[in-house]
């Protein structure tokens, strides 16, 4: 009798989850479709069966929930019965996972039909079974309600029967005949119904279905145990399908595995993998790994239908090794890497996904790809072979945080796998220290509870040879690196450690007639693979590279390796040298061109490249700025970068801002995840795929590609539709994953689901937020874009169609001439930023982000109408959306999360009425563009939707206490790592060394250091204080070089890493400047300051100067990155503009205003480490700059030097108590440096009793000479008025051949001094500032300036343009006398500026003054005021002090200060009783009776004041014409000189110049001389035009 079956379909709202719509089919064709339930029931009441696509724990449910009945019909659900009776690919043509195919949404009829059909053929693959299969399945499955109807309907009942021998009948040779299959019988039915209907397919890349594993985790389980899991016995399927040696001869062509000196590590490491253990092989460089782990994982691909996945850091090489394979006919291995574009990426995912590949290679941040989870979820991974394991361990030679990651992820994916059975993984590296085994196995054992066995080998390269040859110089290097390519003439490879070495090498040997090519990871893709390939066909025999070569290159006979660089690690070493010889039977040469130079060059890279503790704390502090408001946030690498204040144009940034993230999360700050918006079938529009094609075709919103896409999108998502209604999985909804699975870009994908819901085939969605506080105002936001939209204006109007090039803070100060004032380097690097993500302009960066070169993608008026039309969009948009977050109630301060959609909102704006100012319909991408612009310029808070492709980073914050910090116990595996690394450089140089003694002892210091217990190898080895050596940075010859000569007080200070604040009290002469530029050194080499992150800020360009050339000629090049800048320059820079001595008034008070306002770009206040010069210097405007810095960067040292006995600028502000407050304030540690090493033991005996009398010193200890020499200390007290005749007769009677100095109270006094010696025939400079005079205004720099800038092409100078432009200044003013000024300004500038930067000229000469560069000549006799001799130092010193009485402690500073210039001999001229109270051994105290009159000469320096300015207005011809040093003469009020035969006035005294004349002829003193001293340009406040202005000197006398 004929059973009758109705076929049911219930569609239920994911909404409401209730029923909403019901549909049945009969066997006679007779259907139903309503929503009623009643007449639903009646319908298929009577029938032996109902049928469905997934009946039983999904539409029945429903339907029985709506009834409150339960249904007496038997049920039979064809979701279960497929994956019986179809396991074999290509599957059923209606299946798809656990879905029905179908074209057409929400009609229950047309899937009843649909499910008949599967029903029946299902019925039919049944009965073609054999019958002892049938007799199996219906034994296993009967008693389960998912499958009783069906053995009902078929008329099949088990009876019994030995059920384990019908499937040992059934599956001879199929499985291993001596598994217990008792146990899978009595607990396991169903999946081993399933496991054996996949073995029975006969087909190893047919796969369990996803759904269906989720259901029956343990169908994996079942599978491995009948078929990948060898029995002791050996069975006749076991000795065939797993065994090793013939599997390897089946698969790869081999007879048998490789041995190491006859241990046959190989075959064992590859007979644990297939005996299912964890295992860790350490493997030499071309000892076969690749097929150790590749032939257990195809074999376990055929045996089970496993998936092996390889994770490796390195993804050029899983290219190789996929293309390797599939050289030799093996084709399921793929990688899924950033290297392949999208249609790539899908193919390989959808092999992974059908089954059809068994190896996947994927680097570790693909774990965190969702769509790779959810692949991987959906198959049977047999096993994770983990490459380079020693990344996991920080005393390896590359560990990676983000290796960290993986044991978490397989944890989680066996918890959705629902496993309890850990996956076992297989762990390789090339080279690794007991000490790494350890950490690789304790880390496996604490994640995953896996214990690994250890396979490594104790054997080494019996056909290597190892030399190392010392070479001094590059240029040996070179010779020797030639000579060895032509006495072997064999395949070569030559290691670099840069990259741009390998192509300057590869270039001058093929000069030189050895073709050779280079390679480094920074090539083009295409170029390295043709490199390469050359090389292994031979047609060329050298290649010079980095160590990225050689991984997986299979080439047995280069003969020769040579490291012209020698490895920073010994790992690194013997794996790169290991490359030759790889044929046993051939003997190959590994030689290293050595010198202790090389080993500096690994410290500098190691201290540049490492991720240090300061600068995770800085992003730790950027996450929570931007995770104030709310937990977590969506944003970029870049963006976090630049709110930690990175500089963003630094290489790799996104990967460091990655990988300090990854220590976050790590330590349990942070979760990191993946932003993206969902796409549900749900939306879909359309009543089935025509009509959804039909629509699209008929739309003119799409292009033909975009068309294309659509259509692929709505019919992913409609097959997909079951899983969304289900609700059990959304990752398929996941535009990443329709992005993957279907070979687009995520923003193709995103372009045309927008482009959907504006077309009304997909619903919309509020699928994106605008956060907006309670207390915003939209006038706020509009200010801001206000702000910005003038601003750009302004930068568009800049642009040309070929490209400008931009000094940032040129640009700046003409937006602000401009009267645009809201222009800051902030301001326009933020509009930079938008242009560049958006493709409208290139932009590349110049020289530490000096210059910036734009070049537009589109032509300027065309970008300039997209601006305007996004401005008014921008504007139409606050409006909008201010309207919302108006609607909403939320408390003060709180946030109010606006929900919107892009389609809305383009709507609303086509819906508004308006005028149209632009000639063209306003598309959905100009409302992106808006939206955009909006976010990136802070003018709102944007999230969601399209903005995830520039934000494709999800941070979840989970320490939210603002007060907790990154701990150095946080820090402690990447901490450890990095202290390895420095030891392991040191252990690579003693090797060198070692090699160049004795031969053999290097080999056992090779062996030992990697068997032997690392702390038992550094005893052997590094014996006493070289232990200590070895910790640090540095070589032990270049850390004497640089600190072995200290004292202990300036070795302590210098020590000190640990004090966050310090405070130095440096006495006069005890090597402040000396432990400065040391201290600075060991910041760099020493600790873990990068330069960017170090600031040393001073009081003067030269003094600036003069550290920088210190620092050089300590550190070398590195020195040229640190920034050390005067404190105005450095406000300069931050207020974007050019650094000056003009203009200076509250430039320091307005920068630290800026910094709390936040209106600074980051990257210029972000800083590790503050140092400070003069510190007693600071004012209070000074102070709250440090101040602001401090609070800027929670974690910031700083260390302030300065000797508040020394504050001698009380007159403008300046105040020890600043310093002091560091100490009182903010607990400082104080280190006092007392040890004079300038002056002799009087001077100082001298300068103590002097200064013992002022109050609140912050010293405590006497300041004591360190050299035992008395030296001259001579006071003399007058009795006479004027001294200066007194003086001058002094210096002619004691004047030795030291470099002397005449200090002076006033300027006036200093003139004096200078026109007596000058009359009595002795050289003599005066090193005073004129008021008003500017260096930069001197014409021979002016005239230098002038021939720069006629031939300048770019903002750097070239070395050709700046020699001419100096030889030319030499010819044309070889007499001046500022000549020298000139050439030692320009020399110094040379010192410390490597590439020369037009504006970095400008600026270092508007910060100097004219007296910073005198030579220091020993003939010459100086004359200067106390104030400005500051800083510097004399053998002799002569102080003239008129009237002096020290009552103030100011004086009293003043005139310490004066004294301790002196080195040997100090000479005081005085006419109080100033001194009368000191009776010290080895002073000299004299009384001199004569009555001295006024100088008989007086030399007057003319300045701006002393001249009328606009007589020179139209005389520039005539001035230009004029060198300083040329004569004058006087003619009434006028300077005359004599040009061409004939007498010219050239100046006109001003009338109170002639009034200071008249008086003194009055006293009678009458000119009797005068010379030009300075011709400099000049300016009128009205003035258009700058004018030649001559300064002259004027000598009177009696």
């Amino acid at each position: 009798m004929l059973k009758s079956v109705v076929f049911i379909d219930a569609e239920i709202s994911v909404d409401d989850n209730k029923i909403h719509d019901l549909g049945a089919v009969k066997d006679d064709r007779t259907y139903f479709h309503s929503a009623s339930i009643r007449d639903f029931i009646s319908f298929i009441s009577g029938a032996d069966f109902i049928c469905g696509h997934n009946l039983i724990h999904h539409d029945l449910k429903y339907i029985r929930a709506a009834t409150e009945s339960d249904l007496q019909t038997m049920a039979i659900d064809t979701l279960y019965l497929s994956p019986l009776l179809f396991p074999k690919r290509p599957y059923h043509a209606l299946l798809k996972d656990d879905k029905l195919q179908v074209e057409e949404l929400n009609n229950p009829v047309n899937d009843c039909k649909k499910a008949a059909n599967l029903f029946y053929d299902e019925v039919n693959a049944f009965f073609a079974l054999s019958s002892k299969l049938k007799q199996i399945f219906c034994c296993l499955l009967y008693h389960h309600p998912e499958f009783t109807g069906f053995f009902e309907y078929v008329n099949f009942r088990p009876y019994n029967s030995n059920v384990p021998n019908l499937i040992r009948s059934e599956y001879a040779g199929k499985i291993c005949a001596n598994t217990d299959l008792v146990p899978l019988i009595r607990h396991y039915p169903v999946e081993l119904a399933y496991a054996l209907a996949l073995i029975g397919a006969d087909d190893y890349h047919s796969i369990t279905p996803p759904w269906l594993l989720r259901n029956y985790p343990k169908i994996e389980n079942v599978i491995k145990y009948l078929r990948n899991t060898p029995c002791r016995e050996g069975c006749e399927y076991c000795k065939d399908a797993l065994n090793i040696h013939r599997e390897l001869k089946r698969i790869f062509g081999h007879d048998s595995f490789r041995t190491y000196n006859g241990e046959p590590l190989q075959e064992r490491a590859a007979q644990a993998a297939v005996d299912g253990k964890s295992l860790l092989a350490v493997f030499p460089t071309g000892g076969g790994k690749s097929i150790t782990f590749q032939l257990p994982a195809l074999m376990a691909g055929k045996a089970a239908h496993g998936l092996t996945v390889v994770i490796s850091p390195l993804q050029s090489l899983m290219k190789d090794q996929v293309d390797n394979l599939n050289s030799i006919g093996i084709t399921e291995a793929v990688t899924v890497n950033g290297l392949l574009d999208p249609i790539e990426r899908a193919n390989a995912l959808e092999r992974v996904s059908n089954g059809s590949a068994t190896l996947l290679y994927i680097s570790p941040e693909q774990l965190r790809s969702r769509t790779i989870e959810k692949i991987l979820v959906s198959r049977n991974v047999a096993r994770f072979v983990i490459d380079e394991a020693h990344c996991f361990s920080a005393w390896g030679q590359d560990f990676r945080v983000d290796y960290l990651y993986i044991g978490d992820f397989i944890r989680e994916l066996q918890k959705k796998k629902s496993d309890k059975k850990p996956i076992p993984v297989s762990c390789f590296t090339a080279t690794a220290k007991q000490k790494v085994i350890s950490d690789i196995c304790d880390y496996f054992k604490r994640k995953l509870d896996l214990d690994l066995e250890i396979f490594a080998s104790s054997a080494t390269r019996e056909n290597l040879h190892y030399t190392v040859l010392y070479k001094e110089t590059d240029e040996e290097k070179y010779s020797a690196l030639r000579d060895l390519i032509a006495q072997k003439n064999c395949p070569t490879i030559v290691y670099v450690s840069r990259t741009k070495r390998t192509r300057e090498i590869a270039e001058k040997l093929t000069s030189d007639g050895f073709p050779a090519r280079p390679f480094n990871g920074k090539m083009d893709p295409n170029d390295k693979i043709a490199n390469q390939e050359a090389f292994i066909r031979n047609e060329i025999k050298v290649i010079v590279a980095t160590s990225a070569f050689g991984m997986g290159v299979d080439k047995k006979d280069v003969k020769l390796v040579i490291h012209y660089d020698i490895s920073s690690s010994l790992e690194d070493y013997v794996q790169e040298a290991g490359r030759a010889g790889r044929d046993p039977s051939m003997q190959a040469e590994c030689y290293v061109l050595y010198n202790d130079n090389d080993l500096d060059k690994h410290f500098i890279l190691l201290n540049q490249t490492k991720l240090s503790i300061s600068e995770i704390q800085q992003v730790w502090k950027a996450i929570k700025d931007l995770t104030k408001l709310r937990p977590s946030i969506s944003c970029s690498p870049l963006e976090v970068a630049r709110q930690a204040g990175w500089d963003d144009s630094v290489n790799d940034i996104e990967t460091r801002v990655k990988t300090a993230i990854s220590a976050l999360e790590s330590a349990g700050y942070v979760k990191r995840g993946r932003n993206m918006p969902h796409v549900y079938a749900t939306s879909i529009l359309a009543k089935d795929m025509r009509e959804a094609s039909f629509r699209i075709d008929q739309s003119a919103l799409f292009s033909e590609e975009q068309r294309t896409n659509a259509k692929r999108i709505i019919k992913s998502l409609i097959s997909s539709r079951s899983i969304a209604n289900a609700g059990n999985d959304d990752a398929e909804s996941r535009v990443d994953y329709l992005a993957d699975t279907l070979g687009m870009t995520k923003d193709e994908v995103i372009n045309s689901v927008n482009l959907m819901r504006q077309e009304g085939l997909l619903a919309d969605s509020l699928d994106m937020s605008a956060y907006i506080l309670a207390n915003d105002t939209e006038n706020k936001s509009s200010l801001i874009l206000d702000r910005f939209a003038k601003l750009e204006y302004y930068l568009l109007s800049q642009l040309t169609e070929d490209g400008c090039e931009f000094n940032l803070k040129e640009l700046n100060e003409q937006a602000h001439s401009e009267g645009i004032t809201v222009s800051s380097v902030k301001n326009l690097r933020t509009l930079m930023y938008y242009l560049t993500i958006k493709n409208y302009v290139r932009k590349s960066e110049c020289g530490s982000s000096k210059s910036v070169r734009l070049i537009p993608s589109l032509e300027v008026s065309k970008l300039i109408e997209k601006y305007r039309l996004r401005i008014e969009l921008c504007k139409f948009i606050l409006d909008v959306l201010y309207a919302k977050a108006h609607e909403l109630s939320v408390g003060e301060g709180d946030e109010k999360p606006v929900l919107f959609s892009l389609v809305g909102l383009h709507n609303e704006y086509k819906g508004m009425p308006r005028l149209d100012t632009h000639n063209r319909e306003v598309a959905l991408s100009d409302v992106e563009d808006a939206l955009l612009y909006l976010s990136k310029i802070g003018a709102l808070k944007l999230e969601g939707g399209f903005l995830v492709l520039y934000n494709g980073m999800e941070i979840k914050r989970l320490v939210t206490d603002n007060r907790i910090k990154y701990k150095v116990d946080d820090y402690h595996f990447l901490d450890e790592f990095y202290k390895q690394k420095i030891r392991q450089i040191h252990i690579v140089g003693e090797y060198a060394n070692l090699m160049v003694r004795d031969y053999n002892e290097a080999l056992q210091f090779v062996q030992d250091y990697f068997q032997m217990d690392f702390r038992k190898f550094i005893a052997k080895y590094f014996k006493g204080d070289r232990a200590k050596e070895i910790d640090r940075n540095i070589t032990p010859d270049k850390y004497h070089q640089l600190f072995g000569e200290l004292s202990d007080i300036q070795a302590q200070i210098i020590n000190d890493a640990d004090s966050k604040y310090i405070v130095v009290a440096a006495g006069p002469g005890s090597g402040k400047t000396r432990v400065l530029v040391h201290k600075l050194a060991a910041l760099l080499l020493l600790e873990d300051v990068k330069h960017e992150q170090l600031l040393m800020l001073t009081f003067s360009r030269a003094a600036a100067t003069e550290f920088k050339k210190r620092l050089l000629s300590l550190i070398g090049n590195a020195a040229n990155f640190v920034e050390i800048k005067t404190f105005h320059s450095y406000c300069f820079d931050l207020l974007g503009k050019i650094g000056s001595l003009e203009g200076i008034e509250d430039v320091v008070k307005n920068a630290a205003e800026l910094i709390r306002n936040g209106e600074v770009e980051q990257g210029r206040i972000t800083k590790s480490v503050l140092v400070i010069d003069e510190a007693q210097d600071m004012d209070a405007n000074e102070f709250e700059l440090v101040r602001a810095l401090m609070q800027n960067n929670d974690d910031m040292r700083l260390i302030a030097v300065g000797d508040d006995d020394q504050n001698i600028y009380e007159f403008r502000s300046s105040d020890s108590r600043y310093l002091r407050s560091l100490i009182e304030d903010y607990g400082a540690v104080k280190y006092e440096m007392t040890e004079n090493y300038r002056s002799k033991t009087a001077i100082v005996s001298l300068a103590n009793e002097f200064v013992s009398s002022i109050r609140n010193r912050m010293k405590s200890t006497v300041i004591e000479a360190v050299q035992n020499d008395e030296g001259t200390v001579s006071i003399t007290r007058h009795c006479s008025k004027h001294m200066a005749t007194a003086v001058v007769n002094q210096i002619l009677e004691t004047r030795g051949s030291g470099k002397c100095c005449v200090l002076t109270n006033t300027n006036d006094e200093a003139l004096q001094i200078l026109g007596l010696l000058l009359k009595n025939g002795v050289r003599a400079k005066l090193i005073q500032s004129l008021d008003g005079f500017r260096l930069y205004n001197l014409l021979e720099l002016r005239f230098f300036l002038k021939q720069i800038d006629q031939s300048l092409k770019s903002p750097v100078i070239s070395n050709d343009l700046w020699n001419r432009a100096k030889k030319q200044l030499f010819e044309a003013y070889s007499g001046s006398p500022c000549l020298e000024i000139c050439k030692n300004l320009l020399r110094d500038f040379e010192a410390i500026n490597p590439t020369k930067y037009r504006t970095d000229l400008e600026e270092f000469i508007k910060e100097s003054n004219y007296e910073d560069f005198y030579d220091d000549e020993r003939e010459v006799i100086y004359v200067s005021t106390i104030h400005k001799a500051k800083g510097r130092e004399f053998d002799a010193v002569y102080l003239m002090l008129s009237g002096n009485t020290a009552m103030s402690d100011e004086e009293k500073r003043k005139l310490y200060v004066g004294m301790t210039r002196a080195k040997d001999s100090l000479y005081i001229h005085c006419n109080t009783n100033l001194f009368s109270a000191f009776d010290l051994p080895g002073i000299a105290c004299s009384e001199d009776n004569n009555e001295y009159g006024e100088p008989e000469e007086i030399y007057l320096q003319l300045t701006h004041k002393d001249v009328v300015l606009d007589f020179f207005k139209d005389k520039k011809e005539v001035v230009f014409q004029l060198k300083s040093g040329i004569p004058l003469f006087l003619t009434d009020a006028y300077l005359s000189a004599e040009l061409n035969g004939r007498s010219v006035r050239i100046a006109k005294f001003s009338k109170a110049c002639r009034e200071r004349l008249q008086t003194l002829h009055e006293r009678g003193y009458i000119p009797c001389s005068a010379s030009i001293r300075f011709i400099v340009a000049w300016k009128g406040e009205d003035d258009t035009k700058e004018t030649a202005v001559v300064l002259p000197d004027i000598y009177l006398r009696k």
